[in-house]
């Protein structure tokens, strides 16, 4: 090899290495940064950070949605007008196969202003089967003699429970008291209709509940068949 071209050869060697050492070079750089996403999830330790509304845990007191009360048809939705708003006496299935029961109006009054009775049942229904779970009921055995419990609850003009009246006893004091327990929880009303008001001007209610044992998976705890009616006074 002359000296020319071996002159021609390293220069070409040292331009190789020149370009293998920046592309080297260039691979040593860091991977730009990522750009912001904006704030990221914060984990909320206080409840109350969410909303300064009062919680409340058992939603006993939502107004139930049209139709998405504890008293909604499970069958297809007739044209006609709903059996349970305008006709007392027929009771309506509610619950569950494990807690089964049912509702119905005692009196045209309580036909006539339906949508009142229906909120008013469907929030003594649910107290009532919070009631029925805790470890006092559910370990009762009830009398197959047992009675319904009648109340008579009082409410002003706006609508709050004033006074319960206990008309009849079921036969069992711990029944009775759960009633009026589950009353004072149930029975409330924002803006009720006026034409609803009795004579001296209060709102009377009259509360029927019968219970009875229904089934027991462990031969401690039962479940109960409840049997619910209202009539407005």
């Amino acid at each position: 090899m002359s000296r020319t071209q071996r002159k021609r050869f390293f220069t070409a060697m040292l331009f190789a290495a020149a370009i293998l050492t920046a592309g080297c070079a260039a691979d040593d750089k860091p991977p730009p940064g990522i750009p912001d996403a904006g704030p990221q999830p914060k984990l909320l330790s206080d409840l109350s950070a969410v909303s300064d509304a009062p919680i409340d845990p058992l939603g006993a007191n939502a107004v139930p949605a049209p139709g998405e009360g504890l008293l909604r048809d499970q069958a297809a939705v007739s044209a006609g007008p709903r059996t349970f708003e305008t006709e007392p006496g027929i009771s309506r299935q509610v619950g569950t196969e494990r807690n089964p029961g049912t509702v119905r109006l005692l009196n045209d009054k309580a036909a006539k202003f339906g949508n009142f009775s229906a909120v008013i049942l469907d929030r003594v229904y649910v107290q009532l089967t919070i009631a029925e779970k805790t470890e006092d009921i559910s370990r009762t055995k009830l009398p197959t003699e047992l009675k319904p419990v009648v109340i008579t609850a009082i409410l002003d003009k706006s609508g709050k429970l004033t006074e319960l009246i206990l008309e009849q006893h079921s036969g069992k004091a711990k029944i009775d008291q759960m009633m009026i327990d589950v009353c004072k929880k149930g029975i409330w009303y924002e803006n009720p209709p006026a034409a609803a008001l009795s004579g001296d001007g209060n709102y009377k209610l009259t509360i029927r509940m019968k219970l009875e044992n229904f089934a027991s998976s462990d031969e401690r705890h039962w479940s109960f068949i409840t049997n619910l009616a209202l009539g407005i006074g």
